[in-house]
């Protein structure tokens, strides 16, 4: 299964209830890299929604590479010192390395040991600290549709209301089902002094401390990571920039069954990516 996140307003996104309206974008799932280009590359045409021609023209150029075999000229960064990839599993290291050498005999260069200068910041702040530009972004963009409606049979007009619905609907299995990220996000103020303040520091990890600052520090094109990396993705999310997820590499027999803590979901078994 592979998960294309295009650069944020590449595709439309009228009349989706955003969790961030700053940081959501529409994706696609596909089962190679390829049917993702066709298919992000013909929504784009097809409904028209290319004004920005620089972005039409990345989209386009991600399609021709996608069934080129050559990458010469490419630079591929491989980030270092997040925590998820400190001690890899040794499925993912030893896939990362074939991959490694695959891309360079296809003409890339592999730039090792790149460097993200806001991760440590990020990784440091209070999980409270993190969540609450997505928190405060929800609750906005929840009530910001519902006022949207023209027509509101149940009379849903804000994120509250939302949440009284769903509790009391037998439907939605209240409260076996929870509704935990939607009454954090319904506690949120824009106005409260942790959501300004990491309003303030999200411009740093979009840029500079972010992605994009790598990329232009070590002159390179793309990154490359063997795994997921939440800090990755949420600064991917901050800059609007685009993120392709492929499986790599799956866990020997044998290996212990991990389960989220949270919801009890299987993280890691054998056989899986």
């Amino acid at each position: 299964m592979v998960g294309f996140k295009p650069t944020r307003d590449l595709l439309p996104s009228q009349g989706i209830i955003h969790a961030s309206e700053r940081q959501d974008t529409v994706g696609v799932l596909t089962r190679s890299v390829q049917d993702a280009s066709l298919i992000a590359i013909g929504i784009v045409l097809e409904t028209k929604h290319h004004a920005n021609a620089a972005k039409l023209s990345v989209s386009q150029n991600f399609g021709k590479a996608c069934w080129s075999l050559s990458l010469r000229g490419i630079r591929i960064g491989i980030p270092t010192g997040l925590t998820e990839l400190i001690s890899l599993p040794p499925c993912k290291a030893a896939r990362l390395e074939q991959i490694l050498t695959l891309l360079t005999h296809a003409g890339a260069t592999i730039v090792r040991n790149v460097h993200i200068s806001g991760a440590k910041a990020y990784e440091a702040l209070s999980r409270a600290a993190r969540q609450v530009s997505l928190d405060t972004d929800m609750k906005l963009a929840i009530n910001a549709y519902l006022a949207s409606l023209a027509t509101n049979p149940q009379n849903i007009n804000t994120l509250s209301d939302v949440i009284d619905f769903t509790k009391r609907c037998p439907g939605e299995e209240y409260p076996q089902r929870n509704v935990e990220v939607l009454e954090r996000a319904q506690a949120t103020d824009p106005s409260a002094v942790l959501y300004q303040a990491m309003d303030a520091k999200d411009g740093y990890f979009a840029g500079e401390g972010g992605i994009a600052g790598a990329l232009c520090r070590h002159g390179c094109d793309v990154l490359l990571a063997p795994m997921l990396v939440p800090t990755m993705q949420a600064f991917a999310a901050k800059a609007g920039a685009p993120v392709l997820s492929v499986p790599v590499g799956v866990y020997a027999p044998g290996t212990a069954v991990k389960r989220d803590e949270k919801n009890g979901m299987v993280e890691v078994a054998p056989g899986i990516p």
